[in-house]
Formats: structure tokens, C-alpha cells, sequence
């Protein structure tokens, strides 16, 4: 209980700062933040993207419990629902403060343009918000029958029990049989955003999608993992051992699939040879070289030590496994920012002059003295308004998380599965 209101305390903090930057942020306009018109997505979209593929593969660990019967992690379906539902509530938040002018959402209800990706990831996001809800709802409903909740639960005073009870199973096998495709669906449509983006090399590749999804299950697998080890303690490691050790395979081996990925998108960019392509190589394994090496290196060090039997067998090592992927998985949603909006898509070619690619200046959208008014890169740096900002989602997932595990119960050892 103690450390359930220091973690709320801490949740309760992190929104405090982030609420009272982002009201500094719609006093002020988005210039309070390091993005211009060169480079228009920045913290705000990695971390949005970095919620969505955490929140899809909560759900997505969820939902093959059930249809696949995977009965060692049958005690955990609920914390892999409750991550999925924390996580994409973080991610909803995340994308208002990028939109700059948040009264005008409305917008996108009244007078949506269904050819634009971006309408169709408010409609997924929206319909996985419900879907998660609902599928802690329904899997809640027995133990809130038995402590008499009326909150949502009125409806089931003229059933028994056991008819909630069976209610409860048949409900979450249908909820997991339509969560699936639409978990998928919507970490598919939000790399849509970007993989349809044709004057954006780095981002203009079918391997995208499906990458990004490799991504969300492992990101997501490792949230429900430090949720599960958190939750049922060192004490009862040992008891749920098989399940943390599937665990760490589906992790592993998700990381096998995006490894696959990320390699054959660098043998296209690197063998097709085009000025854009060797451009955006020499940004990533240049300028930016230190934090792709972090993309790269820290889910690599996951997967190896996820696939050792120490590493799976070890509350400490698949904690530190876990963290190392966040952050591996936090770089790669920011290594989609950098080389694609330092590589300027309109160039022009000029063969007897010897220019191959000259790239058009754009405008930094922003007149000040002693600042250049239109530019060919920029050095993007977030502020300290949009670190502010970003602590938005964190402080939500972290409060969802422990008032769900303080209020009901998630925790295998006190039900019966």
C-alpha cells in the first residue's frame, strides 16, 4: 500500500509538470518547442509511436491466451489488457499536444478526410481504447461481482455468480478474437503514416509495417513482463517461472523478426545506391551513429540474453533485459525522425555543373534576427517544454497502472484460473 502512493504520488507529479508545460505551450504556440517547418515531428510523435507499439502488444498478448489456450499465461491475461489499455491511453494524450491548436480536434470528427492515414489512426486508436477497456471490464467482472461493486456492474444483480463467471470467459474469448486483428491493425496504420510518405526514403518501404509490429510485440511483451514481475515479487517468481519464460521467448523472438527486417531495409538503401539512399546511410551511420548504435545494440543484448537459459530463468536479468529493450525501442522511434527529416526530398540535379543532388533550402518558418531563414538541415533538439510535455503519457500508464493494481485484482496468486 505504501508503495502504491508513492508510485501514484510520483504518476500524480509527472502529469503536474506535464499539464502545466503544455498550457505553456498553447499560451505560447509551438515555437516554445525545436520543431519548424524542416523538421515537423519530433519527441512528441517517437513517443506517440512508442505508446501505440507498447499498447498493441499488450493486447496482442492477451488476446493469443485465449484463442491459442496458452495456459501458463492464462494468470496474466489481465495485466497484458491493462498495459494494452494504460498504454493507449498514453499514446492518445501524447498526439493532442503535437497538434498545437488542440480546440480544433473537432475537426477530424465533423469534416474527416478518409484519404488521409492520419483519420484512420484516430478511428483505430479510438476503437482499441474501447476494446481494451472492455477487455479488462469483462475478465474484472467476476471479482467485482463477489466484492458487490455497483460501479458498471449493476446489471449483474439478477445473475449468480457462476452465470458472471461464465459470462466473464465466453466475452473475453470473443473481445480477444476481435483485439487481435485490431491490435495489429493499429500499429499497421500508424506505420502507414509514415511508409506512405513517398518524398521520405527512410520511411517509403513495405518492410515498415511489418517491422513495426515485430516491434510493438516485443515492447509490449516486455511491459506485461515487468508489470507481471513487479506484481507477483520475487517471492512468487519461482511459482510463475514457465510463464515469465514464454515470456521472454515471444520477446526474443520478436526481435529475431525485426532484426530480419531492419537488415534487408539496410541491404535495399545500401544496394540501390541512389544520392537520397547514400545520404541517409551516411546521416544514421554518422552523425547519428550513437543513437542508432542504441537502437540496435540494446534489443540485440535482449534478444541473446532472453534466448539463454539464465536470462529467462533470472528476475533480475529479465528486468534489466526489459529496460534495455524500452530504451532500444525509444531510439528507434526517434531514428525515424532524424535521417528522414535531415534528408531534404526535394533536390535538383544540375549534370553539367557536376551536381548529382542539390537540395532545395526550405523555410525555417521563423523570422528572427540572426537566425537563417531558410535551411537545409536542423539540428533538432528537444526543449525543455517538450521533455516536459512528453512526461504526459508516462505519468498516465504509471497511474492507471498501479490505481488498477491497487483497486482490483490482478494478481494470479489470489484467483482461481
Amino acid at each position: 500500500m505504501k508503495k502504491s502512493n508513492i508510485l501514484l504520488g510520483l504518476a500524480g507529479s509527472l502529469i503536474l509538470i506535464s499539464l502545466v508545460a503544455w498550457g505553456y505551450q498553447i499560451y505560447n504556440g509551438l515555437i516554445v518547442t525545436n520543431m519548424r517547418n524542416s523538421f515537423s515531428w519530433g519527441l512528441y510523435i517517437a513517443t506517440f509511436a512508442f505508446f501505440v507499439g507498447v499498447a498493441a502488444g499488450g493486447l496482442i498478448v492477451s488476446s493469443t491466451v485465449y484463442l491459442f489456450n496458452i495456459e501458463k499465461l492464462k494468470p496474466f491475461t489481465r495485466i497484458a489488457s491493462l498495459s494494452a489499455f494504460a498504454s493507449i491511453l498514453g499514446a492518445g494524450a501524447m498526439i493532442l499536444p503535437d497538434m498545437g491548436r488542440v480546440d480544433r480536434i473537432w475537426n477530424i470528427f465533423v469534416y474527416p478526410n478518409f484519404r488521409s492515414p492520419l483519420v484512420w489512426d484516430v478511428i483505430v486508436i479510438s476503437a482499441y481504447l474501447l476494446i481494451t477497456f472492455l477487455s479488462v471490464y469483462v475478465q474484472l467482472l467476476p471479482d467485482r461481482k463477489k466484492e458487490g461493486s455497483r460501479f458498471l456492474n449493476g446489471w449483474t444483480k439478477a445473475h449468480s455468480q457462476e452465470e458472471v463467471e461464465a459470462f466473464s470467459k465466453k466475452w473475453s474469448k470473443r473481445i480477444a478474437l476481435v483485439g487481435l486483428p485490431v491490435a495489429i491493425l493499429i500499429h499497421t496504420v500508424t506505420a502507414l503514416i509514415f511508409a506512405t510518405q513517398a518524398s521520405r526514403g527512410w520511411w517509403n518501404t513495405a518492410v515498415l509495417p511489418p517491422d513495426f509490429v515485430s516491434v510493438a510485440v516485443a515492447s509490449g511483451t516486455a511491459l506485461v513482463l515487468v508489470i507481471a514481475l513487479l506484481a507477483v515479487g520475487k517471492e512468487q517468481f519461482d511459482q510463475h517461472k514457465g510463464a515469465f519464460q514464454i515470456m521472454a521467448l515471444i520477446v526474443a523472438g520478436s526481435l529475431v523478426v525485426h532484426f530480419f527486417f531492419v537488415s534487408v531495409d539496410l541491404i535495399i538503401h545500401g544496394w540501390w545506391g541512389s544520392t537520397e539512399a547514400k545520404e541517409i546511410l551516411s546521416l544514421i551511420f554518422g552523425h547519428y551513429r550513437y543513437l542508432y548504435a542504441t537502437e540496435l545494440l540494446f534489443p540485440a543484448f535482449t534478444m541473446v540474453l532472453f534466448f539463454t537459459e539464465k536470462g529467462k530463468r533470472s528476475y533480475r536479468v529479465l528486468m534489466i533485459g526489459s529496460v534495455l529493450l524500452f530504451i532500444g525501442v525509444f531510439a528507434h522511434r526517434l531514428m525515424l525522425m532524424f535521417p528522414a527529416f535531415n534528408a531534404i526530398p526535394l533536390s535538383l540535379s544540375i549534370p553539367g555543373a557536376g551536381i548529382e543532388s542539390w537540395a532545395y533550402p526550405v523555410a525555417l518558418g521563423q523570422l528572427q534576427e540572426g537566425m537563417p531563414v531558410f535551411v537545409s538541415s536542423w539540428a533538432y533538439t528537444p526543449t525543455l517544454v517538450e521533455y516536459g510535455v512528453t512526461l504526459l503519457p508516462f505519468g498516465l500508464v504509471l497511474f492507471v497502472v498501479t490505481a488498477a493494481l491497487k483497486m482490483y485484482n490482478f494478481l494470479p496468486q489470489k484467483r482461481s484460473m
